[in-house]
């Protein structure tokens, strides 16, 4: 199922269905997204007021402003108005052709889910309006899960489409109507059986590895989130097939496969080991059901495709994650320095927020020529390697990677994760500044190896409008979102942190706060405590005159 274009395969739909698809890409376009997503399309299907979809949800009381609110998108209207008033009546062959938005993989599960409903019913139907919505209903999509964390009532819309379209709580299909699989071979029909449960148990096993690792090692919610909504997904896809398939034709004690062992399976050299061969396990278990799915119902087929591919996206999230820990997983406070007169200033600014706690320097400069800061970038490398402190770099994957740095930071309006990763190679972190939870998941899911989340509080070194404060919401959304290394940053000093803390950060970013201070080092000392849950007045050795 490809991209672009290709998203108009869809061609089985009925009209109201196909004018809600389309829709949902002029409000995909609308926020300034780059991929359609599910939410994109249940807004679209309020928007088609007189559909089947709309009927059922003003039936069971989701009120469409409530449901829009929900979702985030009251404030959208005005600018979806204007792109609709740009689109012509009627087709203009001279116009610029404006190609599709690509469907994100969460939106092409609801297609598919969407697709199998109406094909389990009747193999010619169409898919209408009242099948996406059952798609969009299903307890794993994240539209659904938008409308219960605000509160809406789902239960009793997803009994009537249960009861309406119960093509997912039972086989896809009697298995002596499908052409593809020919039953009047009965050992071909156990052989089939066999592969599909082995695969099946594999794939479940799999995922089970690493969502523990996710859930007890790593303590991320937001990945287990995302791992168990998988594996759910999975479960449901299994249903698929007849039960009495997969488990009459299941033989383990003749599985020649039980026995056969290689010396790689009997040895795991750490926690990264094991969740590598367990990612590279539930990808081949969903390829094999892929495959031999086609067997028993192309549709079905379609849903481990979309799994697998998914998998893919959570084995990169994850071993980022790990590496990320493994980097940054004790470091908690990070002080940026930049725009000081002079080296010296630098030098000395540096060496003593490193001797007050520092546990990251982010050398973050404007204005300086390439040449000279690619000195500085230097020099502050050589103090936090002799430090034992990591060393970031703002803006500038290029200088980050000449001057040795530990990784690179970078803006909303600067390089994507993807060309900065291209530019510093496979081990270098890269950190992202996010300021709202839109932002924040996109970064996750591109890989980020660190996030600063802010700004919290206005900030002495950089000026922000009132609308552009995150606050200390954020901050609390991004504490129940993830818990990959993560950094409240903008305004905060000793005399707020406690409020941020709070919130649920356990590290900050600062800069005026220790640079801007009578002593640095002490500043730098008082703040550590508290992130360290220390009382401050335990570094009273450290409140030292500045010439000294």
């Amino acid at each position: 199922m490809g991209e672009g274009t290709g998203e108009r395969m869809y061609d089985a739909y009925t009209p109201g269905a196909q004018r809600a698809l389309d829709r949902a890409q002029v409000r995909a376009r609308a926020r300034g997204g780059f991929t359609v997503e599910p939410v994109d399309l249940l807004a679209a299907l309020i928007d088609e007021a007189e559909s089947r979809a709309a009927e059922l949800m003003a039936q069971f009381g989701l009120d469409s402003a409530r449901v829009l609110n929900a979702l985030s998108m009251e404030s959208e209207q005005s600018s979806l108005g204007s792109v609709l008033k740009t689109l012509p009546a009627k087709p203009d062959e001279s116009a610029e052709v404006i190609m599709p938005l690509p469907h994100s993989a969460a939106l092409r599960a609801v297609l598919l889910d969407a697709t199998m409903q109406a094909k389990a019913l009747d193999r010619g139907l169409h898919v209408g309006t009242e099948h996406l919505l059952a798609g969009l209903m299903a307890e794993s999509s994240s539209a659904a899960q938008r409308l219960l964390a605000d509160g809406l009532e789902l239960e009793g819309l997803r009994s009537h489409l249960s009861e309406q379209l119960s093509a997912l709580s039972a086989p896809m299909l009697a298995l002596e109507e499908i052409p593809p699989l020919d039953l009047y071979d009965p050992a071909r029909a156990v052989d089939i059986g066999r592969i599909l449960d082995a695969s099946a148990n594999r794939a479940r096993e799999g995922l089970r590895v690493v969502e523990d690792y996710a859930r007890f090692v790593l303590d991320d919610p937001g990945l287990t989130r995302r791992l168990k909504e998988v594996r759910h997904r999975l479960a449901e896809a299994l249903r698929g097939f007849d039960p009495d398939l997969l488990i009459g034709a299941r033989d383990t004690r003749e599985d020649v496969g039980t026995h056969i062992m290689t010396p790689s399976e009997q040895v795991r050299e750490n926690s990264r080991a094991v969740l590598s061969a367990n990612f590279k396990r539930i990808a081949e278990a969903l390829r094999t059901l892929e495959e031999y799915g086609k067997l028993v119902d192309v549709w079905l087929s379609g849903r481990f495709e979309v799994l697998r591919y998914d998998v893919y996206t959570l084995e990169k999230l994850t071993l980022t994650t790990v590496h990320a820990y493994r980097s940054l997983g004790k470091a908690k406070l990070m002080v940026l320095v930049g725009g000081l007169p002079t080296l010296g200033d630098l030098i000395w600014i540096v060496g003593e927020a490193l001797a007050g706690g520092a546990d990251i320097i982010e050398l973050r400069e404007k204005n300086l020529a390439d040449r000279e800061l690619l000195s500085r970038a230097r020099e502050v490398r050589n103090l936090t390697a002799q430090a034992k402190a990591r060393f970031i770099l703002n803006d500038r994957p290029d200088l980050a990677r000449l001057a040795g740095a530990d990784g690179v930071h970078v803006g909303q309006d600067d390089l994507s994760i993807r060309d900065t990763r291209r530019i510093v190679g496979p081990n270098l972190l890269i950190g992202v500044s996010t300021h709202d939870r839109a932002q924040l998941d996109a970064a996750i899911l591109a890989g980020a190896g660190y996030v600063g989340v802010g700004p919290v509080f206005p900030s002495a070194t950089k000026e922000f409008s009132e609308p552009e404060l995150a606050g200390l919401a954020f901050v609390q959304a991004a504490a129940d979102t993830t818990n990959i290394p993560w950094f409240a940053i903008g305004g905060i000093t000793e005399e707020n942190v406690a409020r941020v803390l709070a919130a649920g950060a356990t590290r900050i970013a600062v800069s005026a706060a220790v640079v801007r201070a009578e002593r640095p080092r002490r500043a730098a000392a008082r703040l550590k405590a508290r992130l360290e849950g220390r009382a401050p007045d335990d570094h009273k050795d450290l409140d030292r005159p500045k010439e000294e």
